[in-house]
């Protein structure tokens, strides 16, 4: 089991809190441990029919990832994904 950390900012902080540690088995990718995570929250927010919303920002270990991504990246104990809603305005 890999121990990872999921931040949240933004409105997804008043959701899902500012940070979580889950546990996922070894393994997993970084959409696993959101699929995870969600379980535990509102699954909607970031999940459209089982499919990751692709305009919400991700981060692994602090570099963006497209949503597209998630599915190829192996987590491994101590990393972390950090999830931005949307930005809008100018």
């Amino acid at each position: 089991m890999a121990k990872i950390t999921i931040r949240a900012f933004a409105k997804f902080r008043e959701i899902f809190g500012a940070e979580t540690v889950i546990s996922v088995p070894d393994g997993s990718t970084v959409l696993d441990s959101l699929v995870q995570f969600a379980k535990t929250a509102a699954e909607d927010e970031i999940f459209e029919g089982g499919v990751l919303k692709s305009h919400i920002v991700l981060m692994y270990n602090r570099e963006r990832i497209d949503s597209e991504d998630a599915a190829e990246i192996a987590v491994e104990d101590g990393d972390e994904v950090v999830l931005y809603p949307p930005v809008s305005g100018g």
